[in-house]
């Protein structure tokens, strides 16, 4: 074990943020800006674009994409800046050789029309980014690979149209408080073939979003629209959000780890067939579980409050799952927004610390599962701090914080820790632990270098 040095201990964390562009081969993030043209023509962008990419490191070749989308609004929009950062979503990637993108549109007083439907040139300016980063990143296989598609608000109408227009590129989509109904009427214009009716999907809305018509009352129809055709087609109400995505990205994950290992070919872009899943009687589901005990009615919008009766009307036909263990995640969130978690996360590596300014700094990728809510700091064995969080919208803390859209506070919070008053004539030894947000702990790595 090194030996360092240390005195009295007062908590001071040193947290840096950094909003720059730090797009570099050797980073693993690159950008592209796509300028809104003067004259659009149809099916053009009338906006500008901002796209950004997160590729792991040490893949040879990429085996598909991981799309978040955000939302309507300014914030939505900016809140996309900071996606490719998070490392809960780089996590699914990398498990799958997948790239991570995610897009800025700037909507600013526009109509979220002019981009939420990928007709009027969100799909081209998707193509466009794709075509660049292969070109720029040598990743050529990015024109070409499959793409699992997540979504929130009028994100979740560009997903739902997305996997209309291109089924056979999509190897499932999550959409969260939004369809292809949700802004403008769209679903009943796009293609619904075979192909598209066998891509997964999972319709996730908040149980006290009822006051928000267009998007409660769109998102029932439209389950109940694709589902009288077959579809496979899941719904997860969360029990706890209203348009926030709160922390329904733990089911989306997992949901998206199934179907990227289901599905991804070893070799080649060719999907592999859907799993036929397991449908739930709705018999076999309680009130609770879809959110309908004890709900009262909205006088403003008696029409999409719906109770328990017409809410199992909607599922009558039960419920579509990809497989057994899933309807176990389904039910669990459903009841209180939790979810089990037998497993650490990865630990800390690369420990190092400064000699000259006592700072401790470390490396760690979240837990695929349960993402990654703070570090622990141990002085000779002892545990002196845990990290504090950053700031939540209405969900688990999370070490790098979670807006209302699904993406991290900060572009990247750098993984450091001040020692005060630091005294290099007294001897001791650091050690640091990473902590899912299940609340279970890694091994500590101690100190393997001093710089």
């Amino acid at each position: 074990m090194i030996r360092l040095f240390c005195v009295n201990f007062q908590v001071v964390f040193l947290l840096t943020v950094s909003m720059a562009r730090v797009f570099a081969a050797d980073s693993g993030y690159f950008e592209k800006v796509f300028p809104a043209p003067e004259n659009p023509l149809p099916g053009e962008l009338s906006m500008p674009a901002e796209w950004r990419i997160w590729i792991p490191e040490d893949v040879a070749k990429l085996k598909g994409v991981v799309v978040h989308q955000h939302g309507c609004g300014e914030g939505s929009c900016d809140s996309g800046r900071t996606c490719v950062y998070d490392l809960h979503w780089q996590e699914l990637a990398r498990a799958h050789d997948c790239a991570l993108i995610a897009s800025s549109f700037r909507q600013d007083k526009r109509p979220c029309e002019q981009w939420c439907d990928p007709r009027n040139g969100s799909a081209k300016s998707f193509f466009d980014a794709l075509e660049y980063f292969a070109e720029y990143t040598g990743h050529d296989e990015l024109k070409t690979v499959p793409w699992a598609l997540w979504g929130h608000s009028g994100g979740g109408q560009w997903v739902g149209c997305m996997t209309q227009l291109y089924p056979r590129r999509v190897v499932a989509a999550w959409l969260r408080s939004g369809c292809p109904d949700t802004v403008v009427k769209t679903a009943d214009e796009l293609p619904m073939d075979s192909d598209f009716l066998n891509t997964p999907i999972f319709l996730n809305i908040g149980a006290r979003e009822y006051d928000i018509p267009f998007v409660w009352e769109s998102c029932w129809n439209y389950y109940r629209k694709i589902k009288a055709r077959n579809a496979k087609i899941g719904l997860l109400i969360d029990p706890l959000t209203h348009h926030e995505t709160g922390s329904s990205r733990y089911p989306a994950i997992r949901f998206f780890d199934d179907m990227l290992t289901a599905r991804l070919p070893s070799e080649g872009v060719e999907l592999l067939p859907a799993p036929n899943g397991f449908t739930l009687p709705i018999s076999e589901i309680t009130d609770k579980e879809i959110s309908a005990e004890n709900v009262v009615k909205n006088p403003e919008n008696p029409g999409c409050n719906y109770d328990a009766t017409e809410r199992r009307e909607f599922l009558r036909d039960g419920l579509w799952f990809p497989n057994l263990e899933y309807v176990d995640v389904w039910r669990r969130y459903s009841l209180d927004a939790s979810f089990d978690d037998t497993t650490p996360p990865p630990s800390p590596t690369d420990v190092q610390l400064s000699l000259s300014d006592g700072v401790l700094s470390w490396k760690c990728r979240a837990d695929l599962e349960s993402g990654l809510k703070t570090f622990a700091i141990y002085r000779d064995g002892v545990e002196i701090v845990q990290i504090p969080t950053a700031h939540v919208v209405n969900s688990r803390p999370v070490f790098q914080g979670l807006t209302y859209s699904d993406t991290p506070d900060f572009s990247l919070p750098e993984m450091k820790f001040q020692i005060p008053d630091y005294d290099r004539d007294s001897e001791c030894s650091y050690s640091v632990s990473a902590i899912n947000t299940a609340g279970l702990e890694s091994r500590r790595q101690t100190v393997s270098s001093v710089l």
